[in-house]
């Protein structure tokens, strides 16, 4: 079955933040790199998780206060 972007997320997982979502994701993706021959490299890939994660962060907080 293909999930659609636009389909609601089941009740467990509409309560995981994106950000918390994302840093799981970006940690299982370093894990995944280092262990390719090409490896990894560490300061681009962090330098960019956490350029991602801030602005992630500042969304959600956006969306709260509207709430």
């Amino acid at each position: 079955m293909i999930k659609l972007p636009f389909s609601r997320k089941p009740t467990e997982e509409a309560s995981v933040k994106s950000s918390v979502a994302f840093a799981a994701y970006c940690e299982a993706e370093r894990e995944r790199r280092r262990d390719t021959t090409a490896g990894l490299d560490e300061q681009r890939f962090q330098a960019a998780m956490d350029l991602a994660l801030e602005r992630l962060r500042a969304y959600e907080a956006k969306e709260e206060d509207r709430s």
